[in-house]
């Protein structure tokens, strides 16, 4: 049995998809009320409506000076002129920075960031789910109590 305590990480591992481009939620609440929290992006009503969106499909022609960043998924709330704007979508960080923070937000005279945040798998800007990190350390963490 402890062979299998070893086993499980290594097959973990071959299911983590590396150098892949992310897919992120990609909308703004001031477009559409419907990217505001909660959201909710599997209502069939607003499917066609929020979308997820290859975040490297234009990474080579838009950005060509991030041959040493990655793409991930952005949510941001900030406040325009005193309004709520909710906004989901792609952003680019280095390679090596595996923090949750945004890249440096730009505040303009009427506009105030309160909160932003960065994640590095499909889907994750949308509604609330468990982690992926967590979710790996989990498996192992449960086999091993179970055996």
């Amino acid at each position: 049995m402890a062979n299998l305590s070893v086993f499980v990480p290594i097959l973990l591992a071959l299911f983590i998809k590396e150098g892949e481009p992310v897919r992120c939620w990609t909308c703004s609440s001031d477009q559409n009320p419907l990217c505001n929290d909660p959201f909710l992006a599997g209502r069939s009503d607003n499917s066609s409506l929020i979308r997820l969106e290859n975040c490297d499909s234009n990474a080579g022609t838009t950005y060509p000076y991030l041959a040493s960043t990655k793409s991930v998924c952005k949510k941001m709330k900030k406040y325009i002129n005193g309004q709520l704007i909710v906004s989901r979508g792609c952003t680019w960080k280095h390679q090596d920075d595996y923090s949750t923070s945004c890249p440096r937000a730009s505040n303009r005279p009427n506009e105030i960031t309160s909160f932003c945040e960065t994640c590095e798998y499909d889907g994750c800007n949308g509604a609330a789910t468990v982690s992926k990190t967590i979710t790996l350390l989990a498996a192992p963490i449960t086999l091993l109590l179970f055996k």
